[in-house]
């Protein structure tokens, strides 16, 4: 290229354009980044429009569409399914576990019944052996009352002609053998005792006897007043000779 040997003066170059900034490539920070913009800016340019998609691929795309609503109805129909099944899972399990506890507080309300019903009539037992141990108790008492106060009977019948005012009345004692011989040694002899008449009876126990005068009789025989004492524990169970020997 051939340079110019004319020399613009001051009025020709006015007409000349002006260099600016812009024209340097101010907007660039380098002349790499102006040529790589110039040269993506030619491309643009020059570069055709995509060609319209064609019926298959417009339908391939629709189909892409439907099964991706497709696959996202299947997700939410997968949770509510999961959802339902939890669901239904506490509820079984609430059911289940409501029919044990249930179950349970029937087994133990028979259980307590049936203890209630034991513990009744293992009282009643008790009630009824203690009730035998007391009477058992009490014969003993008698007979070793009797072995060493024998003069138990004389005392009773003391009681009975005052009480009564039998001594001047015409009285019958019967009495077991050993009784009235326990009889004679208290009172002495026959002016003590007056107007009584003492007949054996061995039908009778030791310790008590049968007193009969005009106005009727005194049962003041061991058994029954046995018999009488023991009537209040509900018993009946009268005295055997072994008992007050």
């Amino acid at each position: 290229m051939r340079s110019s040997n004319r020399i613009i003066r001051g009025l020709d170059a006015a007409e000349l354009p002006n260099w600016s900034v812009e024209l340097i490539g101010s907007r660039y920070e380098n002349p790499v980044d102006r040529m790589m913009a110039e040269i993506n800016r030619h491309q643009m340019e020059n570069s055709a429009p995509p060609p319209a998609p064609t019926e298959e691929e417009l339908r391939l795309k629709e189909w892409e569409q439907a099964l991706a609503r497709r696959e996202k109805q299947l997700e939410e129909l997968e949770k509510d399914t999961l959802k339902q099944a939890e669901e239904r899972g506490q509820q079984l399990g609430y059911e289940a576990g409501w029919n044990a506890a249930h179950n349970e507080r029937v087994v133990l309300v028979q259980a307590a019944s049936t203890m209630e019903e034991e513990f009744e009539r293992f009282k009643s037992e008790l009630s009824e052996k203690l009730l035998d141990l007391a009477v058992l108790v009490s014969k003993k008492v008698i007979g070793d009352t009797l072995a060493m106060h024998p003069e138990h009977a004389a005392d009773l019948l003391n009681q009975v002609l005052d009480s009564m005012q039998l001594h001047s009345k015409a009285v019958t004692l019967r009495a077991h053998p050993n009784t009235i011989r326990v009889l004679e040694a208290q009172f002495g002899d026959q002016q003590m005792l007056g107007n009584l008449r003492m007949i054996e009876d061995p039908k009778q126990l030791q310790g008590g006897f049968l007193l009969q005068h005009p106005e009727g009789e005194v049962d003041a025989t061991l058994q029954t007043r046995w018999l009488r004492a023991i009537e209040a524990l509900g018993r009946n169970n009268p005295l055997s000779p072994e008992d007050t020997e």
